[in-house]
């Protein structure tokens, strides 16, 4: 029997080699893109700076065990949606090479020196990703006199401007609410108009180098303060805020204590940030025998679409609808309260008056868990 042949057209032969022509083409492989610089790297050169940001809160964004507790609520809340939302600013590094799981080393970074030092322009309309990135050869900063044998160097005024803080201290939810408003409280105060910004407060220039002596020499001797304090910091706190007794007034029966407090140190509302921040201003009333007191509570009230109030962090990004009430105090902004008390059959009276700061939330930390399972016990005599 003969053997027939077997004639292929010649559309599959070009179509085969177009097939497989396209099988190498996609093998190719790209043009490798700049890649981020890990924080240790920077450290090389710019070891205070390095040190300064290693032991504060943008290096720890990531790894703040109140941060954990209320991502891991959002995380469960939201089937996994909210690590797009979280990660853009605690670990922003996931922007740029997508890795919300934390899968790699260089993510987990939090907010690092690359990134930042990388930020081009930030755009408050796009939330999901508001920081416009260069990454490169060239390091951005406030400085203009400056050059460096490691990478180039560019100055921008953004650098010296609370816009740059403004993209993840500023946020307003899918419902329109704004959950975050530090940047646009800033903005409606007398510091902005005077053109105070938040790194004057909260990044002051420090004795310090910017540079290893060993590796250049440069007549600058100070540097902006990296280790950023943030809201939690209790010398930021302490500065923010005067209690003043200022006049107290007695009738035969009422002891009237009028107390103004001042924000006198803050740019911005107190407290800020976490709706759940709170202050609590405190007056008290003592005798050799008696104690009384009265409170006044300062904070942002958020409920949902159905009119509760939002008690958790892990929730109020995600279902925060409307601001309820919000009696912080504004910059520069004096309260005066006033407090009425029965007054006291002793003679000897001392009425004090403090505030305080209260933001209660969950923490994860380890905790033993020891029970006792079986047991035996004997006696024996000698």
């Amino acid at each position: 029997m003969t053997e027939k042949k077997r004639i292929i057209p010649l559309t599959t032969i070009a179509l085969t080699v177009f097939f497989l022509g396209s099988i190498l083409v996609s093998r190719t492989p790209p043009s490798k893109a700049p890649s981020i610089t890990a924080s240790k790297n920077c450290k090389e050169c710019h070891e205070e700076i390095y040190n300064h940001w290693k032991n504060a809160m943008h290096s720890m964004s990531i790894e703040d065990p109140i941060f954990k507790a209320s991502y891991m609520e959002s995380y469960l809340n939201t089937a996994g949606e909210a690590k797009f939302n979280c990660m853009r600013c605690h670990a922003p590094i996931a922007l740029i090479n997508n890795d919300y799981d934390l899968k790699n080393e260089i993510t987990k970074e939090g907010v690092s020196c690359d990134f930042c030092h990388s930020v081009k322009k930030v755009n408050l309309d796009n939330k999901l990703n508001p920081f416009e990135l260069e990454i490169g050869d060239v390091k951005r900063g406030p400085l203009s006199d400056v050059d460096s044998p490691a990478h180039k160097t560019e100055p921008s005024l953004l650098f010296t401007s609370s816009e740059l803080c403004a993209g993840c201290h500023e946020y307003t939810n899918d419902n329109g609410a704004t959950v975050l408003g530090t940047y646009s409280e800033w903005k409606k105060s007398p510091y902005a108009e005077e053109g105070t910004h938040c790194q004057d407060c909260h990044m002051p220039l420090i004795a310090g180098r910017i540079v290893k002596p060993e590796i250049k020499s440069s007549n600058k001797k100070q540097i902006n303060l990296h280790a950023i304090s943030a809201g939690h910091s209790t010398e930021q706190l302490r500065k923010a805020l005067k209690v003043e007794i200022t006049n107290i007034n007695k009738e035969e029966d009422i002891i009237e204590a009028v107390v103004g407090v001042t924000n006198v140190g803050s740019g911005h509302m107190v407290p800020t940030g976490i709706p759940s921040r709170k202050l609590i201003l405190l007056v008290e009333l003592r005798t050799p025998n008696e104690y009384f007191s009265q409170q006044r509570i300062y904070q942002k009230i958020m409920l949902d679409e159905s009119g509760k109030e939002i008690k958790k962090d892990g929730e109020v990004f995600q279902k925060a609808a409307q601001v309820s009430f919000d009696n912080r105090l504004r910059p520069r902004e004096t309260r005066i309260e006033r407090f009425a008390f029965a007054m006291p059959k002793n003679k000897k009276i001392t009425i004090s008056a403090r505030i305080e700061y209260l933001y209660k939330t969950s923490v994860l930390r380890p905790t033993e868990m020891r029970v006792k399972m079986a047991e035996d016990t004997k006696s024996i005599s000698r």
